[in-house]
């Protein structure tokens, strides 16, 4: 097969990555510029998920050092005093030895980080991920995000006529109401992102990261802190209410389901055009907590469409594979009266 033009034959030669042992060795004195060089070529690519075959091979031609071995090498550098060299260059290398061995330490021990996510052929949304804690894991863009995002196209016909105003709880780093935003541009007015208040800085640099992919400003896309324990922030009138609410992964406690639910009828516009759509990872850990959700909606919600799907994140499992991620994702309105 042909990828980005290149002949068939050339793409069938088999790639040989180097070892640790081809790159500059402490204990030679290497430069500080053969060092630098090694410390780009190790660098790893951006984690991302919903990697097409194109994109996969591409990637797999970026790798160009055998991972075995990289870590004790990284470490080598690391606790060098690399006294042959000038201190800024010692500065320098340390910090991108640093940098190149936290990106192999798991997604939870990776730097801050941008990332692209393609959530249709036309439209590619930057997302900023600051690193992670235990307690903001919010900073961070999920599966189920991603593939709520893909499936807003589909979904459109459920956004009420008239552009409506859109929600988005729990939004992390923005994804779905970012993509929300761009795909359903030309059927809605505003779309409001909403987390805790450690979660809203990053999420409002998002907005601005990606102000390229609403034409002319429209629809108009906020930020502002919804924190669901907060029973005294609800809606003044009815204007303010939305029409539209979306949610990916949000449950991620026993409490979840409660606050969950309470804050959609607190802001869900009471018509029976209205939608709220979720999308969960069918986490084993959580099984209770998503069948107390499900039962929390149905006492005053009725399911419209709702299916599974699989994705992938960028947990890898034990052989280096992006793990499988099996999701639900389902789409309600009030109950009919009577």
């Amino acid at each position: 097969m042909n990828f980005d033009g290149e002949d068939e034959e050339e793409d069938e030669i088999p790639f040989i990555p180097l070892h640790v042992h081809d790159l500059p060795q402490i204990y030679t004195r290497p430069p500080t510029q053969d060092l630098l060089s090694a410390l780009d070529l190790l660098q790893k690519p951006t984690s991302t998920f919903g990697i097409n075959p194109l994109e996969s091979k591409n990637q797999a031609k970026r790798t160009h050092v055998d991972p075995s071995g990289v870590p004790r090498y990284l470490t080598s550098i690391i606790g060098s005093s690399l006294e042959w060299l000038a201190e800024d260059d010692q500065e320098r290398i340390w910090e991108l030895a640093s940098i190149r061995l936290s990106e192999r330490s798991g997604r939870s021990a990776a730097p801050a980080m941008t990332r692209s996510f393609k959530i249709s052929d036309n439209s590619t949304l930057n997302l900023h991920e600051p690193s992670l804690t235990e307690d903001n894991l919010g900073l961070k863009t999920w599966t189920s995000s991603l593939l709520l995002s893909r499936r807003l196209a589909a979904l459109s016909k459920h956004v009420p006529a008239g552009r409506p105003r859109i929600l988005e709880l729990g939004s992390g780093t923005g994804l779905v109401g970012l993509a929300a935003a761009s795909t359903w541009q030309d059927s809605v007015s505003e779309v409001m992102l909403t987390d805790l208040p450690e979660i809203v800085p990053n999420l409002q640099k998002n907005i601005e990261l990606n102000q390229h992919m609403l034409r002319g400003g429209t629809p108009r896309v906020h930020s502002r802190v919804l924190d669901w324990a907060d029973m005294s922030d609800v809606p003044k009138s009815a204007d303010e209410t939305y029409a539209v609410i979306l949610a990916a992964d949000p449950i991620y406690s026993a409490e979840h389901p409660t606050m969950l639910t309470d804050t959609v009828r607190r802001w869900l516009q009471p018509a029976v055009s209205s939608r709220f759509v979720v999308e969960l990872p069918l986490r084993e850990a959580y099984v209770k907590e998503r069948q107390d959700l499900r039962q929390r909606l149905e006492n005053f919600m009725d399911v419209v469409e709702e299916d599974e799907e699989v994705g992938h994140d960028d947990w890898e499992t034990a052989d280096g594979r992006q793990a499988e991620v099996p999701c639900w994702w389902s789409v309600w309105q009030w109950k009919s009266p009577g």
